[in-house]
C-alpha cells in the first residue's frame, strides 16, 4: 500500500481483523506524507468488514513521535499544515468507529506515545531499552489541540503529575505497573498474536453501540482540552519550537 504504513487483514474464527503496521524502517516518525498514509489505512479498516484494528509498529520503534529532522527546516504555513493534520489524526485514532489495539515492540515517545494512549487496549513488549512517554516537557512543546485530552485518558490521574507535567519516561514494565499498558508479553514473537486475541475477543462487540458509547466516553476529554488550549493561545509559542529543539 505504501513505503511507511502498511494495511492488511486476516480472518479467524470470530471475524476479520486489520492490521496498520507502522514501518518506514526507521523511527516512525510522523510528518505529513507519514499521517497521511496512515489516514488512507484507517480508511480502508473503516470501510472493510473488520471489526477490530490492530496498529504495530517495527522492531524497536512503535513511533518516536513527530519528525524532528524534517520540522524544523518547514515553512510557517506548511508546519501549520503539519500540526493540524497530526492532531487531526490523534483525535481520528482516538475516536476511531472500531476498536483499535496498539501492539508496541518498541520506543513510544511523544507523539508516538499520544498514538499508543489514543488506542483501547495496549499491548507491549517487556523491553527494558525500550522507552515510553511524553517528553514534551523537557523539549519545551506544549501539548497541542485537544492532544492533552488523550494524555489524561489514557493515563491513571495518579500519574499525570510524574509522566504530563514532568515528563518522565519509563520502560514498558513500568507503563504497565502504571496501569497504561494493559498487557506485557516477554517474548517478540509473542507481541502480535496477544493483539490479535485482544481484538478478536471483541467480536461480539456491536458495532452501532461501541460508537456511540465511545463518542460519550471520549469525546468530552478531546473537546475540553481543545477549549482550554484556545483559551490559553497567547500562551502559545509563536515560533518553529522544533527548530529551537535541534539548537
Amino acid at each position: 500500500m505504501s513505503e511507511r504504513v502498511h494495511y492488511s487483514t486476516r480472518s479467524g474464527g470470530s471475524g476479520a481483523v486489520a492490521q496498520v503496521r507502522l514501518d518506514d524502517g526507521k523511527a516512525n516518525a510522523m510528518q505529513q506524507a507519514f499521517l497521511l498514509e496512515l489516514n488512507d489505512a484507517l480508511d480502508r479498516a473503516e470501510a472493510d468488514p473488520v471489526h477490530a484494528v490492530v496498529v504495530c509498529g517495527r522492531d524497536a520503534f512503535f513511533s518516536g513521535g513527530l519528525d524532528l529532522k524534517l520540522l524544523p527546516d518547514l515553512p510557517p504555513d506548511a508546519l501549520r499544515e503539519t500540526m493540524t493534520l497530526f492532531t487531526e489524526t490523534m483525535r481520528r485514532v482516538f475516536l476511531f468507529p472500531k476498536p483499535i489495539v496498539a501492539a508496541a515492540s518498541g520506543h513510544a515517545v511523544a507523539g508516538g506515545m499520544m498514538l499508543y494512549l489514543a488506542a483501547d487496549i495496549r499491548v507491549a513488549l517487556d523491553s527494558a531499552d525500550a522507552r515510553f512517554g511524553l517528553n514534551e516537557a523537557t523539549t519545551g512543546i506544549p501539548l497541542l489541540a485537544g492532544t492533552a485530552g488523550i494524555c489524561q485518558y489514557g493515563i491513571p490521574q495518579s500519574h499525570h503529575t510524574e509522566l504530563i507535567l514532568h515528563g518522565r519516561m519509563i520502560d514498558a514494565a513500568q507503563t504497565h505497573a502504571r496501569g497504561i499498558t494493559h498487557d506485557l508479553v516477554e517474548q517478540s514473537d509473542e507481541l502480535l498474536p496477544r493483539a490479535f486475541a485482544r481484538a478478536e475477543a471483541l467480536s461480539g462487540v456491536d458495532p452501532h453501540a461501541y460508537r456511540v458509547n465511545k463518542r460519550i466516553l471520549r469525546e468530552a476529554h478531546w473537546r475540553d482540552a481543545v477549549a482550554t488550549a484556545e483559551a490559553l493561545m497567547d500562551l502559545a509559542p509563536t515560533d518553529n519550537v522544533f527548530a529551537r529543539i535541534r539548537r
